[in-house]
């Protein structure tokens, strides 16, 4: 997977032709069975309360961890002369001042995909059903256009607003949508984010058990990787080190999402996925450096690191491997995913962490 294909699956646009156009493996729904479950609690949020969600949360660190490049990038500004305590106003009000209200077709189209999908969760992964949902609406400007997730709440773009709404009336128009299984895919891969969130001691053991990571106590990191870091409103704990002898190699890596030094970074176009070399000595975890930079090595480049996941998407952090299998595994939507590598152990674990 090259470095463009990665930026591209962290841009919407992947998650749309990825997770909008899903279609669950045939038989899928015939298998499951009576299931008897409450309906599904869905929210979608008022500009009010949703810009209090994601900018006056007590207690939330997301902007006060930001650096100056990510902050450009996020804005589309080079903020010239803007110390980095003002800029971090400044993209919080910036983010808040994005939000959007819903209207009726755009909950239905939503709701739609929940309450059509909800016997699959219960019947597979019933924490998924008892969870409940929560919507906010941002224009595409924010956060690069991109879903994610903060606090509780699955943040939907603009753009992946609209696409529901068009599912929705092509499906009504062709008499399908009772069976319409279209947009499940994203839905879950977000609401996964909201359960590791919410639960991470939960995950734990499928990020270290299975995957093979270890949690770093504490994570080490220098003053460029912070200048540098991209922060992962879906995985925020930058906490993990993988050990390369699982695929062949020797050493650790910590895998990070950085930008470039120029100017005007762009978001997500200039993101670049690495391995930081990472060591385990006598003081504890430290980044391996040369002349002050971190010695990092392209993700995508590393043999090995890719295919000992069970989908390459997405591979630069534990949650968001664990969203991508685990919405695939929930939702049968790909011929082959119960014989992908590590998806035995990973059934097995969600078998019971998500009952």
């Amino acid at each position: 997977m090259t470095d463009t294909t990665r930026r591209q699956a962290l841009h919407a646009g992947w998650r749309l032709a990825a997770g909008l156009a899903s279609m669950s493996a045939p038989g899928a729904a015939r298998a499951l069975g009576a299931v008897s479950i409450a309906s599904p609690q869905v929210t979608f949020m008022s500009p009010e309360a949703a810009a209090n969600a994601l900018s006056r949360t007590p207690g939330d660190p997301y902007y006060a961890n930001m650096g100056l490049l990510e902050i450009r990038a996020r804005m589309n500004s080079p903020l010239t002369g803007m110390s980095l305590a003002d800029a971090r106003l400044a993209v919080r009000d910036y983010d808040a001042a994005a939000v959007l209200p819903f209207n009726d077709e755009e909950c239905t189209a939503i709701r739609g995909v929940i309450e059509r999908m909800h016997p699959l969760l219960a019947a597979r992964a019933p924490l998924y059903a008892h969870t409940p949902w929560s919507f906010i609406k941002l224009d595409d400007r924010a956060e690069g256009g991109m879903p994610h997730t903060r606090g509780p709440c699955i943040v939907m773009p603009r753009q992946v607003v609209d696409a529901y709404v068009k599912m929705h009336r092509q499906a009504g128009a062709a008499g399908t949508l009772d069976k319409s299984t279209r947009g499940r895919n994203l839905l879950v891969h977000e609401q996964t984010h909201v359960l590791e969130r919410a639960s991470p001691a939960r995950f734990e053991p499928l990020f270290t058990e299975v995957f093979g990571f270890t949690r770093m106590t504490p994570a080490p990191t220098t003053a460029w990787l912070d200048a540098h870091v991209v922060a992962n409103p879906d995985g925020p704990d930058l906490v993990w080190a993988f050990p390369l002898d699982k695929i062949g190699g020797t050493g650790w890596v910590m895998p990070y999402v950085t930008l470039p030094d120029v100017a005007s970074p762009r978001m997500p176009q200039d993101f670049q996925s690495v391995g930081v070399e990472v060591v385990d000595g006598a003081a504890g975890w430290k980044v391996v450096e040369d002349n002050g930079i971190p010695r990092c090595r392209d993700l995508d480049k590393i043999p090995g690191y890719g295919a000992h996941f069970p989908f390459p998407d997405e591979d630069f952090h534990p949650n968001e491997i664990a969203a991508v299998a685990l919405s695939h595994w929930i939702l049968q939507d790909v011929p082959d995913v119960d014989r992908r590598p590590l998806m035995p152990a990973i059934a097995a674990w969600a078998k019971t962490a998500l009952a």
